[in-house]
């Protein structure tokens, strides 16, 4: 497997100052994705900025890496429901001004 649109995770992490523990907690959550090619691992540019945001809840925070799972529930509940927030406000839009 070609590795040149890979970012390795020792480097994502020396870059952003956390453990490679802390990478292979979130990919052993299901939270993020690494790839493995010839012992090295990687994660797919795409990653980066889910990895990046559990990075600052987790060194902003202090959120441990076992506990962003839940968290990232919340936000992903959250974003969820801002989504059909401002559809029902266009949705209501409409209606109000068809109304006059």
């Amino acid at each position: 497997m070609q590795t040149t649109h890979l970012i390795s995770v020792r480097d994502f992490c020396v870059h952003h100052h956390v453990e490679i523990t802390f990478v292979e907690t979130l990919a052993d959550n299901g939270l993020i994705e690494t790839t493995i090619v010839e012992q090295t691992t990687y994660v797919q540019p795409e990653q980066v900025g889910r990895l990046e945001k559990f990075v600052r809840l987790h060194q902003d925070l202090a959120i441990h890496a076992d506990d962003l799972d839940v968290v990232s529930d919340l936000l992903d509940r959250m974003e969820y429901l801002q989504q059909q927030l401002a559809q029902l406000q266009n949705r209501l839009v409409f209606y109000e001004s068809s109304n006059h």
